[in-house]
């Protein structure tokens, strides 16, 4: 019987079922039923699944996922130790952020346990959800998905001539390393900014206002989904009442920026070491200097003075007085990164002015 005639049979071109068909009037059907056509619809018009990553891609992303899973519980254990006077959905949003990274992490680590051999009962098992459930969530097209818009949301790599990337490129260890401190700095950044707003006694819709942002992009800094621009940074400073100039390191380092050419002039290099200084301090929400020179292996009572004088007064200090273990330990108790530190703290040295030689009259005659 032809088909073009009622009651022919038809094969649906999306589930190759056989089916009747029920009028003669009109162009031959090519779906056996409305839910067929609409998947056939999805299907051509579907964006093409990114490639499944490999297990090395898996591994290096759970690694990353866990590096953002740690900043926001430090996030949200920054916001529980200080009190919240003006935002009390803070905490709430830091959480649900943080939900949000062991979402993905979970996922990743889902494909990477198939990867390595694992099964689909044996996941259900651990996670206590029935496996069907866990295809749909975890399917590999949706976790691929998934880490290509995370790949697109962290920070650019750090820019550099073209001659110098053709000269010497780096190796996956060196990158690797550079991108770590890059995910630490926008870090630090999102907590220094957070930390500001909670001590300003403001409304965040008034900082928002004078910053000249929306309060939903305020909110983003501070939980650092964003990495802003600098001029961002400095009106939500100044919004908070607080000087841009401590939070000039944080953010060239978050923008994968490397420390500046060494400063010729002593006055300058001084300011840079005291701002980088003074930046990493606000991450930590400004804990009391006195306990951390107290807690530094070998510092004198010279060194406390010149550190709290650096981190708290807006005078400047003879701070080239520090010797390096000192300044690297005080880096480390405040997570900052000792490789850009040491640049800062060199320059310091280089620059400081040589003390004059004292001649006594005796030596005249």
């Amino acid at each position: 019987m032809s088909d073009s005639k009622a009651g022919a049979q038809i094969k649906c071109q999306n589930c190759g079922a056989l089916f009747t068909r029920r009028k003669q009037a009109g162009r031959r059907p090519k779906y056996c039923s409305p839910p067929c056509r609409s998947s056939a619809f999805r299907e051509r018009h579907a964006e093409p699944a990114p490639a499944a990553p490999t297990l090395a891609e898996f591994a290096r992303e759970t690694e990353r996922i866990g590096q953002a899973v740690a900043s926001r519980a430090r996030m949200v254990a920054q916001t529980s130790a200080l009190p919240v006077l003006t935002w009390p959905l803070e905490p709430l949003r830091h959480s649900v952020a943080l939900q949000r990274e062991l979402d993905d992490f979970i996922a990743v680590a889902v494909r990477e346990a198939l990867a390595r051999g694992a099964d689909w009962d044996e996941i259900a098992a651990v996670t206590s959800v029935s496996t069907s459930s866990l295809k749909n969530r975890y399917s590999r097209a949706q976790v691929a998905r998934a880490v290509q818009a995370r790949s697109r949301r962290r920070p650019r790599p750090p820019s550099a001539p073209a001659a110098l990337l053709a000269m010497q490129m780096p190796s996956e260890a060196e990158a690797k390393a550079v991108e770590d401190a890059q995910w630490d700095a926008q870090d630090a950044l999102a907590r220094a900014l957070s930390y500001l707003y909670r001590s300003s006694d403001k409304p965040v819709r008034a900082i928002a206002f004078e910053a000249g942002i929306s309060p939903s992009y305020a909110y983003r800094l501070m939980t650092g989904e964003r990495h802003p621009s600098w001029e961002a940074v400095r009106t939500f400073t100044l919004a908070c009442g607080n000087d841009p100039d401590d939070l000039v390191d944080l953010w060239n380092a978050a923008d994968g920026r490397p420390a500046p050419a060494a400063a010729v002039d002593y006055h300058l290099a001084l300011a840079q070491f005291r701002s980088a200084l003074r930046g990493l301090h606000l991450a930590e929400a400004r804990p009391d200097p006195a306990r951390l020179t107290s807690e530094l292996p070998g510092a004198s009572n010279n060194d406390a003075r010149v550190v709290q004088t650096l981190l708290t007064a807006q005078r400047t200090t003879p701070a080239e007085t520090l010797s390096w273990p000192v300044t690297a330990a005080l880096t480390a108790a405040l997570r900052g990164s000792q490789n850009r530190i040491s640049q800062y703290w060199q320059t310091l040295r280089d620059t400081a002015p040589r003390p004059q030689p004292r001649i006594f009259t005796q030596a005249f005659g």
